[in-house]
């Protein structure tokens, strides 16, 4: 258990500030993903990888958080914003799942489309061609 004033209590207050930092710059990532997956935004392949990769660095903050909730005394001040930040990481870890997975028939889509000009294009030239 961390005690008050120790070390690592220290480390525990570091990793609340982090970590509230850190749902901030998500959650304005999120609202970038969710846009995609709406189609509000452009999508691409490379935009849902990023996805999938905050989607596993929520999941490493989960764990952190779990681990520093484990190591505080019942009643300690800091779990409560432990608890907070638990909430708002699982909060985004879903949105940010979701949206990754609302890209994907979007991208497919954008395949399909861009497909489909370059065969036109290529029968608009043959048949130029042959005129």
């Amino acid at each position: 258990m961390i005690a008050r004033g120790s070390n690592d209590e220290a480390e525990a207050r570091r990793h609340i500030a982090l970590l509230q930092g850190m749902i901030r710059h998500w959650n304005i990532t999120a609202d970038e993903y969710r846009d995609a997956a709406r189609g509000r935004t452009q999508v691409s392949a490379l935009m849902q990888r990023e996805a999938d990769r905050t989607h596993r660095r929520l999941g490493e903050a989960l764990e952190l958080c779990d681990r520093l909730i484990d190591n505080l005394a019942p009643g300690h001040d800091m779990r409560r914003d432990l608890f907070q930040i638990e909430w708002a990481l699982e909060a985004l870890s879903e949105s940010i799942a979701i949206s990754a997975e609302q890209m994907g028939p979007r991208i497919e889509a954008s395949r399909n489309v861009a497909g489909l000009k370059y065969l036109l294009s290529a029968l608009k030239q043959d048949a130029g061609l042959g005129a």
